[in-house]
């Protein structure tokens, strides 16, 4: 496959190549790829922990489900979101 990059985009790949990061022009257009990839991924995993922290606080309303006396649910999933 034959590829044709603008200066703007030879100039990003020689600069990549330069970084000593990458040896070849394919790595730094796969290495791109992979990383646009996983960002495209990230909001359908996010989505998939909004949904499972939401079923996990309505079971426990139905079910009024605690931790203790001084803690519930929520504070401890905003504790697991500090780290």
């Amino acid at each position: 496959m034959d590829i044709h990059l603008d200066s703007r985009g030879e100039h990003l790949i020689e600069r990549q190549l330069r970084s000593g990061r990458y040896h070849s022009a394919e790595q730094v257009v796969v290495g791109a790829l992979e990383a646009l990839n996983q960002s495209e991924q990230a909001p359908t995993q996010n989505d998939e922990r909004r949904r499972a922290v939401q079923d996990m606080l309505a079971f426990a309303g139905e079910h009024r489900f605690t931790l203790g006396e001084d803690l519930n649910l929520r504070d401890l999933i905003h504790e697991g979101h500090k780290y």
